[in-house]
């Protein structure tokens, strides 16, 4: 890998890492503005609106522009807008309106960012370095998951939001900077911009390798959304308490450090169709299984090995896939639409796993497993899926 990679890779990796201590700050600034958990739930929804809406427009403008460009743009954007609310804050009045404003901006260029980052990564290393590479992308979004949250938390503690805020639009800067030393790779339009969208979808749809992708994609986003945002935490109301679930969040974060350094190290096998099929079994069992026992340390051992599994099996191998199956004038596109695909699904799972735990957990953990279940049966029972692996040369 290229010195141009690794300045990409480390701008990246650190605005990945302002990306968690935002969440942290902006909802605890908003919050402790407004003194409405209200507020806060509708001010991120606000934000989250035009990420969906505007993620298809993304795919085909990092596909006619040029990735480096529609990235560097995503990071000015919310580098402006998160410095921009720091100011406000420092003002001592921030107000409602600067809040959906940031919300607003940063979910739009997020909308953009995501397609971008994901179609860049082929015009930095070769092809038969993408695993590794995606791999160091995993591992540098777990850090940011596990650190960034807590650098928040202890910042907005001993110094107000603000210097939080400030850091975080800093990291922007310095995305921004690095992004520069990628290639600028554009593609030539042949038709309208809308015409790029529909050209896209259509693609998607009579290509079943894509299909397939999708549908794990979609059964993951069912199964883990609600799982992760409601069920987790009422496992923990009734055995283990805050720090029960903080062990829960910590084990799972942990098991996909690993299993992202391991893909790294290995690489990934040529054909993982079947691999891909075994974990999603795997992780239906392990839901069922967190369901009936409902203790927290077995949780925790099992939320770790599934982990291990699942970054290796699919958060390295789906978006190599992705980058050396997808034909790079659609790159963008495809990518936007499996991040809609988790965007939409996210708040039907948050919804529905949230209605049956307030029944029975184990109930919900129960019903959670049947999504990668039947993605899991589907895979391995089809010949085509079981033999879905990554290759050097794309889909025509």
């Amino acid at each position: 890998m290229g010195s141009p990679f690794w300045r990409v890779w480390f701008g990246e990796s650190v605005s990945g890492l302002g990306d968690a201590a935002f969440a942290v700050a902006f909802s605890w600034v908003v919050l402790s503005t407004t003194g409405s958990p209200e507020v806060l739930a509708g001010t991120l929804v606000v934000g989250a609106v035009p990420r969906a809406v505007l993620l298809l427009l993304g795919g085909a403008v990092v596909d006619r522009v040029s990735a480096r460009t529609v990235l560097l743009a995503a990071h000015l954007v919310r580098g402006f807008s998160v410095g921009g609310l720091a100011a406000a804050v420092v003002a001592g009045d921030p107000g409602l309106t600067s809040f959906l404003a940031a919300a607003v901006a940063v979910g739009a260029a997020d909308a953009f960012a995501g397609p971008a980052g994901l179609a860049l990564l082929p015009a930095l290393v070769p092809v038969d370095r993408l695993s590794r590479a995606n791999a160091l992308v995993s591992v540098s979004e777990q850090v940011a998951f596990v650190a960034g949250p807590l650098c928040a938390g202890a910042l907005v503690a001993t110094a107000g939001p603000a210097p939080a805020l400030v850091a975080d639009a800093a990291t922007f800067g310095l995305a921004a900077v690095t992004v520069l030393a990628a290639p600028a790779v554009r593609a030539v339009p042949e038709r309208p911009l809308l015409a790029d969208i529909g050209a896209g979808l259509r693609w998607a749809y009579r290509t079943a390798e894509v299909r397939a992708v999708l549908l794990v994609v979609a059964a993951a986003t069912l199964s883990y959304a609600g799982l992760f945002g409601v069920g987790l935490p009422a496992l923990a109301r009734n055995s283990g308490g805050a720090l029960g679930l903080g062990v829960l969040v910590s084990a799972w974060g942990v098991g996909q450090l690993v299993g992202s350094i391991a893909a790294g190290i290995t690489g990934l096998p040529a054909r993982w169709g079947r691999l891909v099929g075994l974990m999603s079994l795997a992780e239906a069992a392990t839901f069922v299984t967190i369901g009936v026992t409902t203790e927290v340390a077995v949780a925790a051992a099992l939320l770790a090995l599934l982990g291990v599994g699942v970054a290796y099996s699919q958060d390295v191998a789906l978006p190599t896939w992705l980058q050396t199956r997808t034909p790079p004038e659609r790159l963008g596109r495809t990518s936007s639409l499996l991040q809609l695909a988790r965007t939409a699904l996210e708040p039907v799972s948050l919804a529905g796993i949230g209605l049956l735990a307030a029944v029975d957990v184990r109930l919900a953990f129960a019903v959670a497993a049947v999504p990668v279940l039947a993605a899991g049966l589907w895979l391995l029972g089809s010949p085509a899926t079981r033999a879905l692996g990554v290759r050097p040369e794309p889909a025509s």
